[in-house]
């Protein structure tokens, strides 16, 4: 039998969701294998601790959930395109855990489908964390962001630049490094990317990089993706892989359960409406009848998609 920690940051406007995203992970376990669930949380998120342990006990026992609720020291940082100051949560991950060394972070707008063993069980000798690299790599989106005026500190991360919606922390290597009060440095910069472009500037040279199916980015076609062999950035293999077979689909962005034809929208559905304790937490008619922006707010949204928005 073997324990994997794994961690989800949030507030109350995502209690629903981290119930989804654990469900998935608990499903897709494989054999012998077992979580200790933390969620770090607001104290209004609290909510959630009742209904996350009837969906681990329904789905393996021997798996435990850890609840720290607190209040969010980062609650009047920067905060840009909807996403709340929760997500900074995770910076606290140092400090209010001193005795683990290794947790797995995942956003709650993720849908696991396979057993992450093989992600566990990363080589994470001398490095901080364990990420894929994001979207911003792609020439046309690091352009699209150089003239941000601090840019220039993340000029060591082209090309290797992580998207941190799942992120496996070597918290041990972390504090030894001190880079946990750096972070806290840094927090009240308004940075584009919060607490993803505090992540890449201060961990450059010790991240190490996964394959990109342990976050398959559902906004990317798959003429993206074909942008990232032809830049480098991934190979055919791992090309392939993600978009066959992704492990962790991470649905930054447009979120399916506010939009139904959201891409890969229709796997989340279909995984929640066949759990008889999900279905009824989101409003999938809603769903259907929500089309997103005007015309022309598309059309908005598809050049800042082109040319460098990542969430």
């Amino acid at each position: 039998m073997e324990i994997f920690r794994v961690v989800f940051c949030f507030d109350e406007n995502l209690v629903s969701q981290v119930q989804a995203a654990a469900a998935s992970l608990l499903d897709a376990r494989g054999p012998g294998d077992h979580f200790e669930l933390h969620c770090v949380c607001t104290k209004a998120a609290g909510i959630a601790q009742a209904p996350l342990e009837q969906v681990i006990k329904r789905r393996d026992p021997a798996s435990v959930l850890v609840m720290h609720c607190m209040e969010n020291p980062y609650e009047n940082a920067y905060q840009v395109r909807d996403i709340s100051a929760g997500t900074y949560l995770r910076l606290v991950l140092p400090g209010i855990l001193p005795e683990v060394d290794r947790i797995l972070y995942m956003d709650a707008d993720v849908l696991v489908r396979e057993s992450l063993a093989p992600l566990w069980q990363t080589p994470m000798e001398g490095m901080a964390l364990a990420a894929v690299k994001g979207a911003v790599n792609l020439s046309d989106k690091w352009e699209w962001n150089s003239d941000r005026p601090y840019w220039h500190l993340l000029a060591g991360a082209r090309g290797g630049y992580i998207n941190a919606g799942v992120t496996l922390l070597n918290l041990a290597e972390i504090r030894k490094r001190g880079l946990d009060a750096r972070w806290h440095e840094l927090v009240g910069e308004r940075f584009y990317y919060q607490d993803q472009d505090i992540l890449n500037i201060t961990c450059q040279g010790v991240i190490a990089y996964l394959p990109p199916k342990y976050n398959r980015l559902a906004y990317l076609e798959d003429k993206d993706f074909g942008q990232f062999v032809v830049e480098g950035i991934y190979t055919r293999e791992e090309e392939r892989e993600a978009l066959r077979f992704p492990a962790i689909i991470h649905y930054a962005g447009d979120k399916p359960w506010k939009r139904y034809d959201t891409n890969l929208g229709s796997l989340w559905w279909e995984y929640i409406n066949a759990q008889p304790d999900l279905k009824d937490l989101f409003d999938e008619e809603k769903a259907r009848r929500y089309h997103g922006p005007t015309l022309i707010g598309r059309a908005v949204r598809r050049v800042r998609r082109i040319f460098g928005g990542e969430e």
